[in-house]
């Protein structure tokens, strides 16, 4: 029986999408693979992002790769309920990320932004992505490090919150060492220190 997530997102999904910091441009890591792969049809190309949420990232791609074929996965009923207003041909799949129904060596760059941590088997997925990413595929990850944010206004007032996420969260090094192990090649981390002020 799969463990209950610690948010029903279903029941937040309506909200999710009012919050200014939750609007995508283009994802840069999806271009600079194109830029990488210039002998790829867009005809041919498929896309994937995990944890699509109400779908913002690939409604956001889609006029630089409209011929692909896009593709999000979500948990959630009710973000996905979001997702397919923005566009139907999308191809919207509600799964696990853990177990994702697709055949082996279906895409060609396969996303996860932010809902990492949100995966009880985190080994499952990352197999489950090397099986359905295409050989010379990528697949970009991208979270918060809350290791590194300890000084970050939302731990300070709900200090509970940092000790559930340095439980949920991998550190970096376990993260590169559980990839590497899995068959992932090529691995490469980039960190981004950011810091603004907050009233």
């Amino acid at each position: 029986m799969r463990p209950s997530p610690r948010v029903d997102y279903d029941q937040i999904a309506h909200l999710y999408d009012s919050q200014p910091y939750r609007q995508k441009a283009v994802d840069p890591h999806l271009l600079a693979f194109l830029d990488e792969h210039p002998d790829v049809s867009l005809h041919r190309l498929s896309i994937l992002d995990m944890g699509c949420g109400t779908g913002s990232q690939l409604v956001a791609n889609r006029p630089h790769i409209a011929e692909a074929r896009l593709v999000g996965l979500d948990l959630f009923h009710g973000m996905l309920s979001q997702a397919q207003p923005k566009a139907d041909e999308i191809l919207w799949v509600q799964a696990d990320n853990v177990a994702p129904p697709f055949p082996n060596d279906t895409f060609d760059f396969i996303s996860n932004q932010f809902s990492f941590h949100h995966v009880r088997d985190k080994p499952a997925m990352l197999r489950s992505v090397l099986r359905i990413l295409r050989p010379g595929g990528r697949f970009v990850m991208i979270n918060i490090c809350p290791r590194g944010m300890t000084g970050w206004l939302y731990y300070q007032y709900f200090p509970a919150a940092l000790e559930i996420d340095l439980q949920d969260f991998l550190p970096k090094e376990t993260l590169l060492t559980l990839m590497h192990e899995l068959g992932f090649t090529n691995i490469a981390l980039d960190i981004d220190q950011q810091t603004y002020e907050q009233d």
